[in-house]
């Protein structure tokens, strides 16, 4: 689990701070048919920075003045929650997907100006056919009303069907390796994965490069 908490302190360093302005700007180059656009941040593995790269790039566009929402989609490792001191109940993104709850009942604010999250929720056996539900698309579409940019936090692409079938929806794809840790045949197959779903990938993070 990464160990970072961003409701406690969400001042980046010189040298990461650039990255995450510059992966900003290479969204916002991005062209498509609505103003609002949904991000996948993803990766071939656990632990390599994925949660906390989607985090911080919430965190950036939000303060440039974009609205923004951060929403957690993997059901086995949920992390978000922790970065901002949330709780991950019975109201996050899972239970309305079962229509157990209404949307705005699923969206929490934070103390930064235009960032809300959306948590993973509790538990479900079925989390993966809820992913690839058409009510997942009714929801991007829902959020696109109201957010400039929707980023997705998703498991690891090479142990879950419903990473690859978010990517295939989402209008661009980032994909986070962590130096030093990644494997090359790894990050080869992740994105073989996302060519092979057709995917928009906008690039690679290189994460912990310091």
């Amino acid at each position: 689990m990464e160990k970072v908490n961003i409701a406690e302190n969400h001042k980046l360093d010189s040298i990461n701070a650039k990255a995450f302005y510059e992966l900003k700007a290479n969204i916002q180059f991005l062209r498509t048919g609505s103003e609002s656009k949904v991000i996948m941040i993803c990766s071939a593995e656990e632990k390599v920075g994925r949660s906390t790269t989607a985090a911080y790039l919430s965190l950036v566009l939000a303060e440039s003045g974009k609205k923004t929402i951060l929403v957690d989609c993997d059901q086995r490792n949920p992390n978000i929650h922790n970065m901002f001191n949330l709780k991950n109940d019975d109201k996050g993104l899972v239970n309305f997907l079962a229509g157990d709850i209404e949307l705005a009942e699923a969206i929490n604010t934070t103390k930064q100006k235009n960032l809300s999250i959306i948590t993973a929720g509790s538990f479900a056996l079925n989390y993966a056919e809820l992913f690839v539900s058409e009510k997942f698309n009714e929801f991007t579409k829902f959020l696109k009303k109201d957010f400039d940019y929707i980023i997705i936090d998703s498991s690891p692409l090479t142990e879950s069907a419903d990473a690859k079938a978010m990517a295939k929806n989402a209008d661009g794809c980032v994909l986070v390796v962590k130096y030093g840790a990644t494997e090359r045949k790894t990050a080869i197959k992740a994105k073989e994965i996302l060519e092979k779903v057709n995917a928009s990938i906008i690039g690679v993070f290189l994460n912990k490069t310091s």
